[in-house]
């Protein structure tokens, strides 16, 4: 835009000049025909003079009437150098003219021009705000996934290290039964059974904390296997 804007100010300079020598040329054109004009009248008065002394007085003022044809010579070289001229400042007005129309036209299509890559910059301006807000709400997925993430790895570490507890109570329990010790069971309060084996008590989950336990394994562990979100 700003390059555009340069370019628009450049040629606006130029029609500005352009303007400023077309005046100066039709003024000096006006100028030229005021001045021909009155050539013409003072060659129209003293052609008018010298008939008048051509007739009056021939015979006296025959080196004057010399002098006026010359002066007359003069005035019509003159006249025809004014007409050259200004044909010349014709042709320079016609050409300042269509120089003129072609500054117009390329300033009406740097014009055009410049709405249309104004346009494309709203447009492209537009998507990228659009662009934007998808990677925003695409970053805050990601944010609420890597937290469902890493609740679930919690709670899936949670529940191996209750697997891993009873495998090992249960391991406990295989090597008190190898060596035949008495075996007896007593439920407490809370509902947890007591394992009696040789005299040693081991406390064991309730049949209902064990199937919420293994419930909530099974439910931990199958979302951990799913790729996370993109």
């Amino acid at each position: 835009m700003e390059l555009l804007n340069d370019r628009f100010r450049k040629t606006a300079l130029q029609v500005d000049s352009l303007t400023t020598e077309l005046s100066a040329e039709r003024s000096t054109a006006q100028k030229s025909e005021n001045a021909r004009q009155q050539l013409d009248r003072q060659n129209k008065d003293l052609k008018a003079k010298l008939g008048e002394l051509e007739g009056a007085v021939k015979s006296r003022f025959k080196a004057s009437i010399t002098a006026l044809e010359v002066k007359i010579g003069q005035l019509e070289e003159q006249l025809e150098q004014e007409a050259k001229e200004r044909a010349a400042a014709n042709k320079m007005v016609r050409r300042s003219d269509k120089r003129l129309k072609e500054v117009c036209m390329q300033v009406e299509d740097e014009r055009r021009h410049g709405d249309q890559y104004k346009e494309q910059l709203e447009k492209a301006n537009s998507r990228m705000k659009q662009l934007k807000r998808q990677l925003e709400e695409a970053e805050e997925e990601a944010t609420r996934a890597n937290a469902s993430r890493r609740k679930l790895q919690r709670e899936l570490d949670d529940a191996t290290e209750a697997s891993e507890g009873l495998s090992r109570e249960v391991h406990t329990l295989k090597n008190r039964l190898r060596r035949g010790g008495p075996i007896s069971f007593s439920t407490s309060r809370s509902g947890r059974r007591q394992l009696q084996v040789e005299g040693t008590s081991l406390e064991l989950l309730s049949d209902e904390e064990l199937e919420n336990k293994t419930t909530d394994s099974n439910a931990n562990e199958t979302p951990a296997t799913q790729p996370a979100p993109e």
